[in-house]
């Protein structure tokens, strides 16, 4: 499947906002302060050795601040078009494939590592 990448910034925001909704008040409100954007790919040093990211929380979890903590760069999780894109062949499994990364990257915001996304089904 093949979309612009305009198309895809607004599947994604589109997706976000219903995600967002769906967050109980106080964490919608930690949630809303995390920068969102889209890029084609992740960079080498973004991705390690890992291969290929559909994600990417970069901050510092809320679970792991302090009260010296304001001084912190802002939280932000990146979506990688291409290899999102790459795993879907309509864009209903496109949204679905997005949720999902968001969901995940959100949950390392929130402080879960993958082995607790893994468990609740984020990952």
């Amino acid at each position: 499947m093949r979309l612009s990448r305009e198309r895809f910034e607004e599947l994604v925001f589109e997706v976000t906002e219903t995600v967002l909704a769906e967050l109980p008040p106080d964490l919608r409100a930690e949630a809303e302060t995390v920068i969102l954007e889209v890029e084609d790919r992740a960079a080498p040093e973004q991705a390690g050795e890992g291969g290929e990211l559909l994600g990417l929380y970069e901050g510092v979890p809320l679970v792991e601040r302090r009260a010296d903590s304001a001084l912190l760069q802002p939280d932000r999780i990146t979506l990688f078009h291409a290899p999102l894109q790459a795993l879907a062949r309509t864009e209903v499994e496109l949204r679905r494939h997005i949720r999902q990364t968001l969901i995940h990257e959100l949950g390392h915001f929130f402080g879960f590592d993958e082995d607790e996304l893994e468990e609740r089904g984020w990952g």
